[in-house]
């Protein structure tokens, strides 16, 4: 996907599904960082932070490192002195220090793992919009199909691609009712 792609079809899901911009970036960035530490086993107890930029849809990871002379034992825990002082002039060995260590085949899993953010984020929205166009409705009668009855009363298809449910207590006693319901659609 092109840098202008992305930004595109971002902006895209934003307006039509009315998402907030910073929510859901937030929401990448912190599953970027999940999804960095199963990719390289890294311990919670690390500080990694992702950054991703909306236009580009590039994501950057940046762990904190504690700093080494030459030589290296775990390169996802420490950094050489003189990459550390690239980003911290007065870096000393034994500081921590956040530097750059994006994967060099993170992107793939950074596009996998922002749909599945995307999605959950429009899911979580659409719920919520429901409930909120619902809960304005308490109190008053609401139409809707009835889509299947079991045991335990009705299933009532209403707005919004919503169900509800009926229980048998609630239905009005009567043969013609349930005769009608029983073949409804």
């Amino acid at each position: 996907m092109a840098k202008n792609e992305f930004a595109l079809a971002f902006n895209e899901v934003l307006e039509e599904k009315q998402l907030a911009k910073d929510v859901v970036v937030a929401a990448i960035e912190s599953a970027m960082v999940s999804a960095y530490r199963r990719a390289v086993s890294a311990s919670t107890a690390q500080h990694v932070e992702a950054k991703l930029d909306p236009d580009t849809g590039i994501v950057t990871v940046f762990a904190e490192k504690e700093v080494v002379e030459d030589n290296i034992v775990d390169d996802r825990t420490e950094v050489l002195l003189e990459v550390a002082r690239k980003v911290n002039p007065e870096a000393q060995l034994g500081d921590m220090v956040v530097v750059e260590t994006t994967p060099a085949d993170f992107g793939r899993v950074a596009a996998q793992t922002a749909r599945q953010v995307i999605q959950q984020r429009i899911r979580e929205a659409e719920r919520s919009n429901q409930m909120q166009h619902f809960e304005r409705q308490v109190g008053e009668i609401v139409s809707g199909l009835v889509q299947a009855i079991n045991a335990q009363g009705a299933t009532i298809g209403l707005d919004m691609k919503a169900e509800g449910v009926m229980p048998n207590n609630q239905k009005i006693p009567a043969k013609d009712l349930n005769y009608m319901t029983a073949f409804a659609p």
